[in-house]
């Protein structure tokens, strides 16, 4: 990610197209379970909040006065870059979880119905 802002706005868009998607799932299919979708809306807001404020993270800026500049920077790239990917990996993860869910929710028949629309 180029910054910080962009990183908020990837996890908040992600998260809010998986809401929008178990909920249009459930205004087009009233047979889906009513209480599987809140569970799952839940766990996305859920989500997005947790990984949002693991965003910021700081390097300790008292290294800088110990350290030449060259040196100082090469370290608090590497910190970031190791911090942003394992922020994403646990993301990742965690969004795989919610479409499983999301998938184990709707009933075999939507789930034909929506194959052979795709198949169209």
């Amino acid at each position: 990610m180029a910054s910080k802002r962009d990183l908020k706005k990837f996890i908040r868009n992600t998260c809010g197209a998986l809401a929008s998607e178990i909920i249009l799932a459930k205004v087009a299919f009233p047979v889906v379970d009513g209480k599987k979708v809140y569970d799952i809306v839940t766990k996305v807001a859920a989500l997005q909040s947790s990984t949002i404020s693991k965003v910021s993270v700081n390097f300790d800026k008292a290294l800088r006065d110990f350290a030449e500049k060259a040196e100082y920077n090469k370290e608090r790239r590497a910190y970031y870059r190791t911090a942003y990917d394992n922020l994403l990996s646990d993301f990742d993860k965690a969004v795989d979880e919610i479409i499983k869910e999301m998938n184990s929710a709707l009933p075999e028949e939507v789930r034909q119905t929506l194959k052979e629309a795709a198949a169209e």
